[in-house]
């Protein structure tokens, strides 16, 4: 059956579910849509990824982005270097396909847990998304990997107008950051419009630079 929703009337729960989600809603507005539990949501869209997708039941990557978090840092951390770089290739080669929001939101993360630089080119386009959350993820990815080279760009995300991409922005630099760093930083404190939060996260990684630069 074609998924469209002229053909409502014929279609099982699941499929409803897994349409909002092919538009690009989130499972909590699914949820929210539907009045059903989020736990539902999630079983509808694995379904429907099943039988509607490109992808298939023995699908790696969709297996994974399906996982509890719990279950999916287990797996991460029983895989060899050759299966990292195989989940490497699989990620660079399909990123774009996955266009739902939470789909994309653990492929980020999954990125900042693998570190492989292979991958840093699609944090920075998610650094300039108008989504928030690929934006604050991004940030902390780039944080994990904590090269030297992507300072400056965390660096320039203090400017951001949303104060959680600035506070993850602020809390990657912890290992990378430098004198440059701490100046920006303070001048973050001085700012009486700021996000109390997003103070205490400066004043955390001032100290964590200066602690890292007299050990």
């Amino acid at each position: 059956m074609i998924l469209k929703w002229s053909n409502i009337d014929k279609m099982e729960s699941f499929h409803i579910s897994y349409l909002l989600y092919s538009e690009g809603k989130s499972i909590e507005i699914i949820s929210k849509i539907r009045n059903i539990p989020h736990k539902e949501v999630e079983k509808h869209i694995i379904e429907g990824k099943i039988k509607y997708s490109e992808f298939k039941k023995n699908d790696r990557l969709i297996n994974i982005i399906s996982m509890e978090k719990s279950k999916r840092v287990s797996y991460l951390n029983n895989l060899s270097e050759e299966e990292i770089q195989s989940l490497t290739e699989e990620i660079y080669k399909r990123y774009i396909k996955f266009k739902n929001p939470e789909d994309r939101m653990i492929l980020i993360w999954l990125i900042g847990e693998i570190k492989d630089e292979k991958l840093v080119p699609f944090l920075k386009m998610e650094l300039k998304s108008k989504n928030v959350n690929f934006r604050r993820l991004a940030c902390s990815a780039l944080g994990k990997i904590g090269k030297v080279e992507y300072k400056e760009i965390l660096e320039g995300l203090f400017e951001d107008k949303n104060p959680q991409v600035k506070q993850y922005a602020i809390k990657s630099l912890r290992k990378i950051g430098d004198n440059n760093t701490i100046s920006l930083l303070e001048h973050i404190l001085q700012d009486t419009r700021e996000k109390d939060y997003v103070k205490r996260a400066a004043k955390e990684v001032i100290s964590e630079i200066k602690d890292t630069k007299s050990s």
